[in-house]
């Protein structure tokens, strides 16, 4: 079974950030992430909590991805809890999808910033040096770090997403090392 490996940890707003990869001992932690993101509508792709079964199923595949190479993950922790979790999945040689979630109260506070620049940085440890996400287009403060980090907007599907009555657009940014 894949272990916890501890990438580094800082210290930002008296919370001591442990920046790792993951493993199956975070189920329970990713699994109340995820519905928490839910349950406050927060501006992702996923609608629908999921269950533990539904997350046992997607982190083995997800772990089963980073020992075939194939990905970067990292998550966040703070006392043990999964606060955040980005990863950049291999598409071809030199291009990743990249993506990032956030717990709502530890929004605004640097830590998905420096979670991003660790995934490109270590894409460019790996030659990679495409990289694609997708956001919506609502999410105004996601797309302002995107931007800071050099992502920028190439492509906008329109009407992508329905949320609460409306259409939503979704953004394609990239940024090129």
């Amino acid at each position: 079974m894949r272990q916890n490996l501890t990438i580094e940890e800082f210290t930002i707003k008296n919370f001591k950030i442990t920046l790792k990869t993951p493993s199956m001992d975070n189920l329970m932690s990713f699994t109340v992430l995820i519905n928490s993101l839910v349950a406050e509508k927060a501006q992702i792709a996923c609608t629908e909590k999921v269950t533990v079964e539904s997350e046992h199923k997607w982190l083995t595949q997800h772990i089963k991805s980073l020992e075939q190479d194939r990905s970067i993950s990292i998550i966040a922790e703070v006392n043990g809890e999964v606060i955040a979790s980005s990863d950049m999945h291999i598409q071809q040689e030199g291009k990743g999808i990249v993506g990032i979630i956030v717990k709502k109260q530890f929004r605004n506070l640097g830590i998905g910033t420096h979670m991003l620049k660790v995934i490109i940085s270590q894409a460019n440890q790996r030659g990679i040096k495409r990289l694609k996400l997708q956001v919506l287009a609502t999410n105004n403060p996601a797309i302002h770090t995107y931007t800071k980090l050099g992502f920028i907007e190439t492509q906008r599907i329109s009407k992508q997403h329905f949320r609460d009555g409306q259409y939503i657009d979704e953004i394609i940014m990239e940024r090129i090392s």
